[in-house]
């Protein structure tokens, strides 16, 4: 079997005196691309709305998102403790080592829409304008972070025959974080011809449920690709990854508030 995806492993580099970490690098450049993305959606729903977009500024969105990030770094890190307790347990110190990786999506998601509606109702806004405002900001911040895991590899996959398998820990293995780039660009690709055929008219109120359905379903079956634990991979309950039950979940809500948007939506035109 010919294997046509290079097998490496990209750390960082220096930088004169400083020591760059790549998996870093790539993080900074979501946050940045994503905080852009959204500052543009903004700009592109007032437009729809020819209005002041419910009395939030430029200068409010990028106060805010600082904020955000901060609240979705203390999730994804507290939920990885959390998730791999039995290491950090006897390695208190490796608490403290952000630079060497260590952060749940979900438990990042989860901080961050905590805060966004505590917020939200701080400021009087309505949360799903906050994630049409958001979306796919936030997609596009993932996807540079999971550029980042393949970069160092910290998503083991399973063992694989497949020509684009990469040689990691003795095998040809599978790459979940660059699936999971890929599928990134897919989603982002069809919320863009999805809203470009309504012609970007009016508020697409569901796009934000709909990006977190679309984004978990595809995690959940990237995640059967994940390595076992015995080989140093995730854990598993009842077969399944912690992230995949999240998925679950995050799924059946998102379809859950779908329903009630529309319910809204008509009881608006009667």
């Amino acid at each position: 079997m010919i294997h046509f995806l290079p097998s490496f492993t990209f750390e960082g580099f220096y930088f004169g005196p400083f020591y760059i970490y790549s998996w870093g690098l790539a993080v900074a450049i979501g946050i940045l691309v994503a905080i852009w993305t959204a500052s543009k959606r903004l700009t592109l729903l007032k437009k729809i709305q020819n209005k002041e977009y419910l009395g939030i500024s430029e200068d409010t969105l990028w106060n805010f998102s600082i904020w955000l990030v901060i609240a979705i770094f203390l999730g994804a890190r507290i939920s990885y403790i959390l998730e791999t307790w039995n290491y950090y347990s006897s390695n208190f110190s490796a608490i403290l080592k952000l630079w060497e990786g260590g952060f749940s999506f979900f438990g990042g998601a989860l901080g961050g829409l905590l805060f966004g509606y505590y917020w939200c109702k701080k400021k009087k806004i309505d949360f799903l304008t906050l994630g049409a405002i958001f979306t796919p900001a936030w997609l596009w911040g993932l996807f540079f972070g999971r550029i980042g895991c393949f970069l160092i590899h910290d998503h083991l996959g399973k063992p694989t025959n497949l020509p684009w398998g990469i040689h990691l820990h003795g095998a040809y293995r599978h790459e979940p974080a660059l699936y999971e780039a890929i599928w990134i660009l897919l989603v982002v690709l069809g919320l863009y011809l999805w809203e470009k055929k309504k012609k970007f008219k009016t508020i697409n109120e569901i796009i934000f449920p709909l990006s977190l359905i679309l984004y978990s379903f595809g995690r959940f079956w990237i995640d059967f690709l994940r390595a076992d634990p015995i080989e140093g991979g995730d854990d598993r309950f009842w077969g399944l990854t912690v992230a995949q039950w999240i998925s679950i979940v995050v799924v059946s809500g998102s379809v859950w508030m779908i329903g009630k948007i529309k319910q809204k939506i008509v009881g608006r035109n009667f």
